[in-house]
């Protein structure tokens, strides 16, 4: 079984494009990348790294050479994973840290979501009533 077929086609639908599309990027035509989807056809070395640019991951992910994907420029990078982009946002973004150590403690202490909204609701009402005094 050859990846890069599997590659190309994964990739190309995290991204949200059609072969169409894809082959206008690449300069090819959207019977060439049909054919490289279903494995019909290998794509030349050139045409491996317009892949690897155009979904902005390294040669050696697109040959299968490794799992991990590794971007081409950092912070620019299109997730293999929607889900998984989404999350790192959260994790880069310093205002999410105290909401994610709470809910790390939450889970190690057991503590049930109705009790911690109880809680949390009469911390709000205490604020406010602060806030109004």
């Amino acid at each position: 079984m050859y990846i890069l077929p599997e590659r190309i086609k994964s990739l190309r639908n995290v991204k949200g494009q059609s072969q169409k599309e894809v082959a206008e990027a690449l300069g090819k035509s959207r019977e060439a990348i049909s054919k490289y989807e279903l494995g019909e056809r290998e794509p030349d070395p050139d045409v491996i790294v317009q892949f690897s640019q155009h979904f902005n991951v390294s040669s050696d992910y697109m040959l299968g050479i490794t799992d991990h994907i590794e971007n081409i420029a950092p912070g620019k990078r299109m997730p293999y994973s929607p889900e998984l982009y989404a999350f790192e946002k959260y994790l880069n973004d310093q205002n999410f840290i105290p909401y994610l150590q709470l809910a790390v403690r939450m889970k190690d202490s057991n503590i049930e979501i109705n009790q911690f909204e109880k809680f949390i609701n009469k911390v709000i009402r205490q604020e406010k009533k602060q806030k109004h005094t």
